[in-house]
């Protein structure tokens, strides 16, 4: 009987681990820890407006297609990963990430965020914004993660912030913005939000493989691991 208790005990320790919400309002300089490949710097957000503002910023300071990794002290087990293949400018790309009252912006596309730590099946919901014209898009790159099938195409500048959920297909998970950079406010690991349509009570997929690809069934529908309606 003891041993069963400090089991579930042991169980109920690793889901408050795996339990956090990742608020990204009000980020200092002295937070952001940047690699070799970039260097911190300063960029005045609104400038000539009442909202005017200096804030901490990322410059991507490599050669072409060399990474550069970021960390954010408090932020366990997360990271974004940035590489430029803009060979105009030897692939220099000033303050790609920006650090705002509110939120981080990724002032481009292809900023790549990583989570570890994680187990099978975890979630991790994305609130997130457009950052300019072009609508943001967002999966996993290297299929670490199973979007979930109510996720939305994108989100553009108009529609304010939208929701955005995967599902972890082990440990490690890669989450890549593809259109045109985004604004994030919070990420919630393993903690619902009202942001997302019944995240507390969601149908836990079923996820096996087919001929080699990945497929997720869910409420007796079948979705590539893209979230894509098979």
């Amino acid at each position: 009987m003891k041993k069963f208790f400090l089991f579930a005990a042991a169980a109920v320790a690793a889901m408050t681990v795996n339990a956090k919400v990742l608020d990204f309002a009000g980020i200092t300089a002295d937070q952001i820890v940047v690699d070799a490949q970039g260097a911190k710097s300063t960029y005045t957000m609104d400038a000539g407006t009442e909202k005017e503002q200096v804030i901490p910023s990322v410059n991507y300071t490599s050669t072409v297609g060399a990474l550069m990794s970021v960390s954010i002290v408090g932020m366990d087990n997360f990271g974004l990963q940035y590489k430029n293949g803009n060979e105009s400018k030897d692939g220099h790309k000033d303050n790609i990430l920006k650090f705002a009252d509110e939120y981080m912006q990724a002032d481009g596309k292809n900023v790549v965020m990583t989570f570890s730590g994680l187990q099978m099946d975890d979630y991790i919901i994305l609130a997130v914004s457009a950052k300019g014209k072009d609508a943001a898009v967002f999966a996993s790159p290297d299929e670490s993660a199973t979007a979930d099938p109510s996720n939305p195409a994108s989100v553009a500048k108009d529609d304010g912030e939208k929701f955005f959920k995967f599902y972890a297909n082990g440990s490690a998970v890669q989450l890549k913005e593809t259109g045109g950079g985004f604004r994030v406010t919070k990420i919630y690991i393993n903690e619902p939000t009202q942001g997302f349509e019944n995240a507390d009570a969601a149908v836990k997929a079923e996820k096996f493989f087919r001929n080699g690809q990945l497929i997720i069934r869910k409420n007796g529908v079948e979705y590539n691991a893209l979230g894509a309606q098979l």
